[in-house]
């Protein structure tokens, strides 16, 4: 399993703890990210900022790798 492998991996594992938990989360590593907000609003300014970050670095902020790999 390579690194982006294994951080998407990671990233999915915390998508479910927080679906588990009913929790709003932003978690990002590299090659993988994941949010479920529900009304937070750090939750929300994380994303966004790292929407900017994503834009600037010339990133889709909008990929969703979790579809394309569950094909």
């Amino acid at each position: 399993m390579n690194d982006k492998e294994k951080a998407r991996k990671f990233v999915t594992e915390v998508k479910e703890l927080a679906i588990k938990y009913n929790l709003p989360v932003f978690v990002v590593t590299e090659g993988a990210s994941a949010t479920l907000n529900n009304n937070s609003d750090a939750v929300k300014h994380a994303r966004d900022s790292h929407k900017e970050w994503e834009k600037k670095h010339n990133f889709d902020p909008y990929e969703d790798w979790s579809k394309k790999e569950n094909k």
